[in-house]
């Protein structure tokens, strides 16, 4: 039996796979996908286990919106004309005398799309493009399987629905658009949470902007429910995009903190400077003073001058006092006299609950106030590691967060360009402490291993950005 992890459920986020092809979906009840051109009900996988696989069923009188029947892997070889090619076909020596001038198949392309409505699988529907084809026994055997995945990849009718890991999201979204990541690749992340040195029950801090959350994500990951993830993160919400990918658990989510940068600053200041406890006794007495001074003081006024109840909110100054016309007093003095009656009626009540006594009227902190407390406390016996990947310079960002890290602790800084990143690092040289700085490009090729064939993908990425990396030491 499945475990409760790897059943979809509504609202979950799933990668589904077709062939070579991923996409990140939410599931809803009754929701669909695209898959290019395909309208695709998905909302039959809840209640399923992951790396279930589906059939795509044509719906009556859509063309190309289709319901999902789960079936076998053994289903989807039996259907793959490239997973069960065994056939013993021809083929030539070159593709020298081989023109693609479009006159090669037969069939035309209204006779081809009557054989999708038909029903027809895919194999059935490459098996009859071969058929019809001048010049597909003419070709090289590299050149007959490359068409056959090719016109597979059009017709294939099978989906498998899959976890959303780290890998497969950090892939998706830099397959979909990598400006949206800052150029982050799987290979970056994972030098990243090594250069970092994450363990799984410690304290670091992540600031990122522009990266949808991927670095948060990678750290997250690799962390257990003791340890802990202060997200640093500019405006009033962090980019979660890759975090809510990643399906959090309920105590994934406890070890996640979100906090703004400069409330962040702001906390642990305030607490730095804060004052000892006699001395904050003595406040407290000060500020209920002078909250009863004000009391009395509002009391006293709103017996001798009438103002309107928008009025009384502003300065009672003398000139404000004489802009009050009879007519407006007269209009108003019942309700006036009213208000001022009920506050002289209970003057202590209205003590009592400006000093902050009373429980019941006492203001409940915000959520962004009880993350920023949970962010200083946890820092508070400093953090294991510091990471930065942002679109702004790293410099003031680095200094403003270094004194949060432990002393022997990592801190690394990710760039899509150099330049930045040299500048701060002329800055760390000549810091006391700061040690090991080391400034490095990220570099991967990757190889396409086939049968008597292996070379270089022709399309790859020239960079995976830079790393500023250093220790920080104790003076």
């Amino acid at each position: 039996m499945a475990a409760a992890l790897d059943i979809v459920k509504a609202g979950d986020y799933i990668a589904i796979q077709r062939q070579d092809y991923f996409k990140l979906h939410k599931v809803a009840e009754n929701g669909t996908v695209n898959l290019g051109k395909d309208i695709l009900d998905i909302g039959m996988v809840i209640g399923k286990s992951v790396w279930t696989t589906y059939r795509m069923e044509q719906k009556k009188g859509g063309r190309r919106n289709y319901q999902l029947k789960e079936c076998s892997v053994n289903d989807l070889k039996d259907d793959s004309i490239t997973m069960s090619n065994n056939s013993t076909t021809t083929s030539g020596t070159d593709n020298r005398n081989i023109v693609d001038d479009g006159s090669s198949q037969k069939l035309s392309m209204e006779e081809i799309v009557s054989l999708r409505d038909e029903g027809l699988s895919s194999k059935e529907i490459v098996g009859t493009l071969i058929e019809n084809s001048t010049t597909f026994q003419s070709k090289t055997e590299y050149s007959q399987q490359k068409y056959l995945k090719k016109k597979e990849k059009k017709y294939f009718e099978y989906i498998t629905v899959r976890k959303p890991t780290l890998r497969l999201i950090a892939e998706i979204m830099f397959r979909l658009d990598q400006g949206k990541i800052f150029g982050l690749r799987m290979d970056t992340l994972s030098q990243i949470t090594t250069a970092v040195n994450l363990h799984s029950h410690g304290r670091y801090i992540v600031f990122e902007s522009g990266c949808q959350g991927l670095p948060a994500a990678a750290m997250l990951n690799g962390l257990s429910s003791e340890g802990r993830l202060v997200y640093v993160h500019l405006g009033n919400y962090p980019s979660k995009q890759a975090l809510l990918a990643l399906n959090l658990t309920e105590e994934q989510d406890n070890s996640l903190i979100c906090v703004n940068i400069y409330n962040l600053l702001r906390k642990i200041k305030s607490e730095s400077n804060g004052n000892s406890a006699e001395e904050a006794i003595v406040l407290a007495k000060d500020q209920e003073v002078f909250n009863d001074e004000e009391v009395k003081k509002e009391e006293s006024s709103s017996e001798k001058i009438e103002l309107t109840p928008a009025l009384k909110e502003e300065s009672t100054t003398p000139e404000k006092e004489m802009k009050i016309s009879s007519s407006e007093e007269a209009n108003d003095k019942d309700q006036i006299l009213t208000n001022s009656d009920q506050e002289n009626s209970c003057p202590n009540k209205r003590k009592h609950s400006e000093s902050g006594n009373d429980d019941g009227s006492a203001k409940k902190k915000s959520r962004w106030e009880v993350e920023t407390d949970r962010a200083a406390s946890t820092l508070s016996a400093k953090a294991d590691g510091l990471v930065i990947a942002c679109r702004e310079h790293p410099s003031s960002v680095l200094k403003a967060l270094l004194p949060l890290i432990a002393p022997s602790r990592n801190f690394v800084v990710y760039g899509q360009v150099r330049e930045p990143l040299l500048e701060l690092l002329q800055e760390l040289i000549k810091r006391p402490d700061v040690t090991n700085v080391r400034l490095t490009d990220t570099w991967l090729r990757n190889y396409q291993v086939e049968s008597n064939r292996t070379h270089p993908l022709v399309n790859m990425t020239g960079s995976g950005g830079y790393l500023l990396t250093g220790v920080k030491v104790q003076l």
